[in-house]
């Protein structure tokens, strides 16, 4: 079978627009990753269901174990060089720990059927809850 020869007409206004919109694709990028920066003290958001449970920094090594009666096991969370992970989890196909560590600020990791999730985010966040504690009744 032969091809089909088809013969593209090109013209000047089509390279025009073509080159105007890979540039404003271009700029929006770069404006955008440079509006959500920020450089102030990041911090890691836990969160049980829609509660938050824990607020630790970012900058500071440490691991965490929480135990909520909504988890199926134990969840340990490790911060370590300005990163985080969930190490440890009790899950059928384990998704959390096998993430493995970010550092990316509004990106969510979601262990499910734990209802866990942690955010990274800003110490001047203000629409995060206070931190939950459990009363000791």
């Amino acid at each position: 079978m032969k091809a089909r020869k088809v013969k593209l007409n090109k013209t000047l206004f089509d390279t025009i627009i073509f080159s105007l919109i890979l540039v404003l694709t271009s700029a929006t990028t770069l404006f955008l990753k440079r509006a959500f920066t920020t450089n102030e003290a990041l911090y890691v958001y836990v969160y049980v269901t829609d509660r938050l449970i824990d607020k630790q920094p970012l900058a500071v090594d440490n691991t965490f174990i929480y135990n909520e009666p909504e988890f199926l096991a134990p969840i340990t969370l490790e911060i370590l060089d300005g990163k985080v992970r969930v190490e440890k989890e009790e899950s059928p196909l384990n998704l959390c720990s096998i993430k493995g560590f970010t550092n990316k600020v509004g990106d969510p990791v979601l262990c499910l059927p734990n209802s866990f999730y942690f955010v990274i985010m800003g110490y001047s966040y203000k629409e995060a809850p206070p931190a939950y504690v459990p009363s000791n009744e």
